[in-house]
């Protein structure tokens, strides 16, 4: 027996040690001067300094916990790192010997984080909190916040320092509306004035946000869904494409969003983007393609310009039918045809990129390697610049992380599981999967927790999430893989952990959600008959009057609601933005309990009690 434990204890072991071996590099700074690379590694903590010239780590700074996102100060002395995810913090690190000479804890994961171009202001954007902040950059202090739409991820300031633009990761929408769009916020400093610029309809998983040099257009990366479409097919992106859109930075309005996939190969999970010291090319990492696409901007501008727009079309009294305006480009697979390349990378998924001069730089997630292409010879190839440590040796989980964000596992390479599921969550839109009848579009749902708590699908029409991994594959991917990668992928599900929701106070209830709790156990709501045990579901098919127009079947597996705070819009076709607006509106639970009783304070308590879960 005694043998027996110490071989469970060793491979325990072994496999913690292996998961230390992840770098994750997420963000690469270069110095002002090009001769220094600082690369953020996400899963081993730590900044890297790689020596351009040479090729080699000179050295690496641990952090204290995970980081999300950092910035170099423009004096070169300075790098800025969000830290952490619930009570996170922003930390301020000397570029010489890692030590940090100030901090701040701030809220929940602090990410996107840039400097003014005086350096004398440094911004986060708080994730989790739907909020940016601002701090003075010497000392750290907290000077305000600012509100975002929904999940900021990232941002860029204007080299006027005049507008602070934010990339707000989700649609913040009804999802059962006919227009459901991600939206970059644009925040006059003078004031912290803000304007909300919506993307086109199906825009969403806003990953990267880049400014050009000269401050006149920004440029965000997103996956733009055709999630109106059933989903048979995959042909031409049918019902996923790729792109990036082009805002007027000056005035704060959108000019257009342009496809990066080509008419039978898609680009899919656009991530990091940056611009070409000349302003002359925009650089895209795709993510799930494992490509790096380059963009002539200045040659999409000028067609843009040149193309009609379909009002002038109809004032003319010609039809739009047979030409191309400016309102389809968003449509059009062949728009950058000969004004775009794509490079395959060596390595996969490029989280993270940077420019110096003509080589672009990009951060190989799962292979910890910085890879380099040269961006002015007449065939830009990738060569490997650097391996920020030891050959990562994949667990079973890892494998299964990687495969979730592989698009070169789907047909044509239109997307990946992280399309309709970033962070094996959701995209906050509802889809028509044919697996219980067409014409009825529900909300993609969580992954958390899914193999814990059968069956899959709202209407449970897969026994459990095992099922639905290969059934997901083989009518939503269009492929077939060997067995042992949804084995994977069902660990990768399986080591999925909940974050602290930020309704909590000092990781606790608030008196409110106390109260709200208090409520949910209650005889006189009876909550806890449906949403019971760990998981809050009790595993099984409810008919509590949700049915809407477009439903075919009256009953719907009892969601989980671990997280629920993050899975916003609400409903199985996300009919509600606000928790509240679950019992205001749509009289949720008023089948077992009071519901329509409840006061305006108690269905805020109940809201906060569930929205800390």
């Amino acid at each position: 027996m005694k043998i027996m434990i110490s071989i469970v204890t060793f491979l325990m072991l072994a496999s913690f040690a292996v998961a230390q071996e992840y770098k994750g590099p997420v963000a690469i700074c270069p110095s002002s001067d090009g001769a220094v690379l600082y690369v953020l590694n996400r899963d081993s903590a730590e900044i890297a300094v790689v020596d351009v010239a040479t090729a080699a780590v000179l050295r690496s700074f641990q952090l204290p916990v995970i980081p999300n996102d950092m910035a170099l100060a423009p004096d070169g002395k300075t790098l800025y790192v969000g830290l952490g995810e619930y009570q996170g913090k922003v930390v301020a690190v000397n570029t010489e010997d890692g030590a940090i000479r100030a901090e701040v804890t701030t809220g929940h994961t602090p990410t996107g984080i840039t400097v003014s171009a005086d350096g004398t202001r440094v911004y986060a954007c708080l994730r989790f909190d739907t909020k940016v902040a601002e701090y003075d950059a010497a000392s750290l202090t907290e000077l305000r916040r600012m509100a975002a739409l929904h999940e900021p991820i990232d941002s860029v300031i204007t080299p006027d320092g005049k507008w602070l633009y934010v990339a707000n990761f989700l649609p913040h929408d009804h999802s059962d509306g006919a227009d459901v769009a991600a939206e970059i916020t644009a925040i006059l400093l003078a004031d912290g004035s803000s304007k909300n610029i919506r993307l086109p309809n199906g825009s969403s998983s806003m990953h990267g946000i880049a400014i050009s040099p000269d401050g006149k257009y920004v440029y965000t990366t997103a996956i733009l869904a055709r999630y109106q479409l059933p989903t048979t097919q995959l042909e031409r992106g049918w019902m996923n494409t790729n792109g990036f859109s082009i805002i007027d930075a000056q005035n704060a309005e959108f000019v257009n969003t342009v496809l990066l996939d080509d008419v039978d190969l898609g680009a899919a999970n656009p991530w990091p983007i940056c611009v070409s010291p000349d302003n002359k090319k925009v650089f895209v990492g795709l993510a799930g393609t494992h490509e790096l696409c380059i963009v002539d901007i200045e040659k999409a501008m000028e067609k843009l310009a040149s193309m009609p727009h379909s009002a002038d079309l109809v004032q003319d009294g010609a039809s739009t039918t047979s030409t191309k305006t400016v309102e389809g480009v968003p449509q059009d697979l062949a728009f950058l045809v000969g004004m775009k390349q794509r490079i395959r990378l060596k390595g996969k998924a490029p989280r993270s990129i940077a420019v110096i001069g003509d080589q672009v730089y990009l951060g190989m997630y799962f292979d910890d390697t910085i890879v380099a292409v040269n961006t002015s010879a007449r065939r830009p190839k990738a060569k490997e610049f650097v391996a920020l440590g030891p050959k990562p040796e994949m667990t079973a989980a890892r494998r299964g992380e990687l495969y979730w964000h592989d698009a070169s596992l789907c047909f044509q390479h239109w997307q990946s599981c992280a399309s309709c599921h970033p962070d094996a969550r959701t995209d906050a839109l509802n889809w028509d999967l044919l697996n219980d009848g067409i014409g009825n579009p529900k909300n993609a749902k969580s992954m958390l927790f899914s193999i814990s708590s059968p069956p899959a699908m709202w209407h449970g029409v897969r026994a459990t999430a095992e099922v639905a991994v290969r059934t997901g594959f083989k009518h939503i991917l269009f492929s077939v893989r060997p067995e042992q990668d949804y084995l994977d992928i069902e660990e990768y599900i399986k080591a999925m952990k909940p974050l602290p929701s930020p309704y909590l106070v000092n990781g606790q209830l608030s008196e409110s959600a106390q109260r709200g709790k208090v409520l949910f156990e209650s005889e006189r709501l009876n909550c806890i008959q449906c949403h019971c045990g760990e998981h809050y579901t009790d595993m099984k098919m409810h008919d509590v009057g949700s049915r809407a127009s477009y439903d075919s079947l009256d009953s719907f597996d009892t969601p989980s609601l671990n997280e629920l705070w993050r899975t916003s819009p609400y409903m199985h076709d996300g009919r509600f933005v606000t928790v509240p607006e679950i019992f205001t509106t749509g009289m949720h639970g008023d089948v077992l309990g009071d519901v329509a009783g409840l006061s305006e304070e108690e269905v805020q308590d109940l809201s906060n009690y569930i929205l800390s879960l």
